[in-house]
C-alpha cells in the first residue's frame, strides 16, 4: 500500500457561499485514498485563508514536510486544485517541486496525472482557478469604488475612527472619541506653530495615546496622523479624493495651517522645548516690520547681574528692530487688543442674532421631527401591509424584496436625520455667552489668561501673523467677528 499525506483549505468566502468545509474536503479525500488503497499519514490544513498567495502557515509545514520525508510519502491529495493554489506560476513551481521529490500531485475531484495531457489539465484548471480569483478580486475592487464614491470608507478605519455598525447592521465609521480628542489637540497645538512634532508627540503619549495594538506612538505615525484628509472629513483612494460621510475631527482653517508648517519647516517658528519659556507668549508669534521674519525673546543680563526680558529679531541681517522690552511690547499688544474689542452695541446685537439664530434652528428641527414621526408610522404600517401581502402570496419574491428594501431604506433615513439633533439651547446660550464676555473684555482676559490660553487667544484673534506696527495704515488681518466691528 502506497503512503499519502492530505492538504486541504478554507476560505470564508468558500465557506459562506459554498458550503465546502474543512471537515467535508477531508471527509473526501480520505475516502479517496481508502478508494485507491493510500495509506494516510498526515494532514494538513489552513482555515480561513486565501490561496492567493502560497504563503500559508498548513502550506509551507506540507512542503517542509515533504522536503524532510519525500522517501516516505508517494503522493499528496488535494480536494480541488484551487485548494493548492489560485496562481497558475505558484502551481507550476509546486507541481515541479513534488515532481523533483518524486511525490504525486493527486485532485480527488479533477484526472490530473503526470502525463503530458494531465499536466496540460492541471495547468488549465490553476488558470481557471487563477481567472475566477482575478475576477473576483476585480469584483470586489468595482464594489467598494461606488461605496468609496457614496462617502462610505470600505477599509480599516484610521487612529481616531473605529469600523462599527449601526443599528441596521451597515458598516460605519465611528469616532474613537480617547484617540479622537487627543488627535485634535494635537492638531490644534501644531497649527500654532509653536511646537515641534516631538514636542506634540511627548504631549500626545502623556495624554495617555497608544497606536495600533497598544503601541507608542512613533514619529513616522504621527506625521501620518498630521498630512491625513480623512480627519477633514475627505477619503483619498489611488490618488482621487471623495467626500466621506464619517465625522470629520477637524476644520479646513486648523488642517491647511499645519499643511503649510509642515511644508515650510515652520523656518524657526516652532520652538524646540528647551526653549519654550512661559515669560515671552508673543515669541515667534509678532513678525519684524522691516524683514517680517518672527521675533524672538530672552533674557539680557546687565553689569549689575540684574536681568531683563526683551524680544528682538532674530534675522542678524535686518537692519529694521533690534530689540524691544518685554513691557513695551507686550503692552503695545493689550493696547491694540483694547482698540479693536467691538463696542456693547455691536456685541449685544450680535449676540441676540445668533440666539434668534439657534432658537430658529432649533424650532425648525421640531417641525421636522414631528412631521418625521409621522412618516415613520406610515412607513411602518406600509411596511407591515407589504408582509402580510406576502403572507398571502399577493406579491412575488421579486417585487416583494423591491418594495420592503425601499420602505426600510426610508425608515433607516428618517432614523438617521432624527439623530442630527442640535444641541440643547441652553447649553449654546452659555456658551454665546461665555464667547462674548472674553471678546468684550479681551485685552483683561489676554493678560490674565495662562501662557497655553495666550496662545490659543492669539490665534483665534489673527488668522495670520501680526508684525510689529499696530498703526492704522498697517492693520494686521483680524478674525471675521473682529473685522465686522468698523462696517456696522
Amino acid at each position: 500500500m502506497s503512503k499519502g499525506i492530505i492538504y486541504y483549505r478554507v476560505s470564508t468566502e468558500d465557506q459562506a457561499q459554498n458550503g465546502v468545509s474543512l471537515e467535508q474536503q477531508k471527509n473526501y479525500c480520505l475516502e479517496y485514498a481508502k478508494n485507491h488503497e493510500i495509506e494516510i499519514t498526515k494532514l494538513f490544513h489552513d482555515d480561513g485563508v486565501s490561496a492567493k498567495t502560497v504563503n500559508r502557515k498548513g502550506l509551507q509545514e506540507l512542503l517542509s514536510y515533504c522536503q524532510k520525508n519525500y522517501k516516505n510519502i508517494d503522493s499528496v491529495i488535494v480536494y480541488k486544485i484551487d485548494r493548492l493554489s489560485r496562481n497558475v506560476k505558484d502551481y507550476a513551481t509546486m507541481l515541479m517541486a513534488l515532481e523533483e521529490l518524486k511525490i504525486k500531485f493527486i485532485s480527488a475531484t479533477e484526472t490530473v496525472d503526470k502525463t503530458p495531457s494531465g499536466k496540460l489539465i492541471g495547468t488549465i484548471m490553476a488558470s481557471f482557478a487563477q481567472f475566477d480569483n482575478d475576477v473576483r478580486s476585480e469584483r470586489v475592487s468595482s464594489c467598494m469604488l461606488e461605496k468609496i464614491k457614496q462617502g462610505i470608507w470600505c477599509y480599516k478605519a484610521p487612529l481616531g475612527y473605529l469600523n462599527a455598525r449601526d443599528s441596521q447592521n451597515t458598516a460605519i465609521i465611528s469616532v474613537d472619541r480617547p484617540r479622537a480628542e487627543i488627535i485634535k489637540m494635537a492638531f490644534d497645538k501644531f497649527s500654532t506653530g509653536a511646537y515641534k512634532m516631538e514636542e506634540i508627540r511627548q504631549q500626545m503619549i502623556k495624554a495617555g495615546f497608544k497606536s495600533w495594538k497598544n503601541k507608542e506612538l512613533t514619529s513616522q505615525t504621527l506625521f501620518k496622523i498630521l498630512t491625513e484628509k480623512f480627519y477633514l472629513g475627505i477619503m483619498t483612494v489611488k490618488g482621487e479624493e471623495y467626500q466621506g460621510t464619517h465625522k470629520p475631527l477637524i476644520d479646513e482653517s486648523t488642517f491647511y495651517k499645519c499643511q503649510r508648517l509642515i511644508k515650510t519647516g515652520n523656518k524657526g517658528d516652532n520652538i524646540s522645548a528647551s526653549r519654550i519659556n512661559e515669560t515671552f507668549p508673543l515669541r515667534h508669534f509678532i513678525l519684524c516690520p522691516n524683514c517680517g521674519r518672527p521675533l524672538t525673546a530672552c533674557m539680557s543680563k546687565s553689569k549689575s547681574g540684574k536681568k531683563y526680558p526683551f524680544y528682538r529679531c532674530y534675522n542678524k541681517s535686518c537692519k529694521g528692530l533690534k530689540s524691544i522690552s518685554k513691557d513695551k511690547l507686550e503692552g503695545e499688544f493689550i493696547s491694540f487688543l483694547k482698540k479693536i474689542t467691538p463696542s456693547k452695541e455691536y456685541l449685544d446685537f450680535l449676540r441676540k442674532a445668533l440666539i434668534d439664530i439657534s432658537k430658529e434652528e432649533m424650532s425648525k428641527y421640531k417641525t421636522n421631527l414631528k412631521n418625521s414621526q409621522s412618516k415613520l408610522v406610515t412607513l411602518q404600517t406600509e411596511k407591515a401591509k407589504l408582509i402580510e401581502m406576502k403572507k398571502k402570496d399577493l406579491l412575488d419574491d421579486d417585487d416583494f424584496k423591491e418594495e420592503l428594501d425601499k420602505v426600510k431604506q426610508a425608515i433607516s433615513d428618517i432614523q438617521a436625520s432624527a439623530c442630527d439633533q442640535p444641541r440643547d439651547n441652553k447649553k449654546i446660550f452659555k456658551e454665546i455667552d461665555k464667547i462674548f464676555k472674553v471678546i468684550a473684555n479681551l485685552s483683561s482676559t489676554y493678560r490674565e489668561a495662562t501662557y497655553e490660553e495666550k496662545l490659543k487667544l492669539q490665534c483665534l484673534i489673527f488668522p495670520e501673523k501680526p508684525v510689529f506696527d499696530f498703526s492704522e495704515n498697517r492693520t494686521p488681518k483680524l478674525s471675521l467677528i473682529l473685522q465686522t466691528k468698523k462696517e456696522l
